[in-house]
């Protein structure tokens, strides 16, 4: 497989900070951050490769050999027409379980929150100013959920919301037939355990919005759907939503 980022190839950790750096470069750049963790994981073996944890929770999931063909770190995806920022992925995933084609968008943790604003509270931030922002939270929560924001919505983390639309953006662009936004948490013993209990709980509240898995079960190392969106704007609502989550401990 091949790790690239607009065109150089990857093939090392030190390459994918020259090339794909996080936002604040040297700064999340750090042992047991999550950045460096990731690209870590991807060079155990000393060449580009997924994690096995990871193989091995998609072979589970689908049933069959994964072969994994591209992964782009820091890919920018474009959520709408509105100017401003965009996601920012820490990892898009290309692989193909069977005949299917997957997108996986990754976005890597350690301790670090969702974000610093929910839903409601970035929308009321910047409702009476000249942003954009409330006009793409309207579109993304109708093409996800069907509605705008409510309180149930509301609640839910913003970064949470926008990765969700820009995993089936992506699918579609790369003509994927199904779209997983996977969380991989990095744990060591270091770790805030109050920040890690309220990521579980935004995650938790997040897949619960989804009607069907709504009474799901969340548990470690997992992988849940398919979720049906109602699509919109640049979401499609043919490309089926899986959420997963996993979970790697560091020694």
């Amino acid at each position: 497989m091949r790790i690239h980022k607009s065109g150089p190839e990857i093939r090392s950790v030190e390459d994918w900070f020259k090339y794909a750096p996080p936002k604040k470069g040297e700064l999340q750049w750090q042992d047991r951050r999550s950045a460096k963790e990731l690209a870590q994981s991807w060079f155990r073996k000393g060449f580009a490769c997924p994690p096995d944890e990871m193989r091995l929770l998609l072979e589970q999931a689908f049933r069959t050999e994964i072969a994994f063909d591209e992964a782009k770190p820091e890919c920018v995806i474009e959520l709408d027409d509105f100017a401003g920022e965009h996601r920012n992925c820490d990892l898009v995933v290309l692989c193909r379980a069977g005949t299917q084609h997957i997108t996986i968008n990754i976005e890597a943790k350690a301790d670090e929150p969702f974000g610093d604003n929910t839903v409601g509270g970035y929308y009321d931030q910047k409702v009476n100013s000249h942003s954009n922002v409330p006009a793409r939270i309207r579109q993304l929560t109708l093409a996800l959920f069907g509605r705008e924001p409510d309180e149930t919505i509301r609640k839910l983390r913003y970064q949470l919301l926008h990765a969700a639309a820009a995993t089936l953006i992506e699918a579609a662009a790369n003509e994927a037939q199904l779209g997983l936004f996977l969380v991989h948490e990095f744990r060591s013993a270091g770790l805030n355990r109050n920040k890690l209990k309220q990521n579980a709980t935004d995650w938790e509240n997040f897949v619960h919005a989804f009607p069907e898995l709504a009474t799901a079960r969340i548990e470690e190392n997992q992988i849940l759907g398919p979720v049906s969106v109602p699509g919109g704007e640049r979401v499609p609502h043919s490309v089926p939503l899986y959420l997963g989550e996993l979970i790697t401990e560091l020694k």
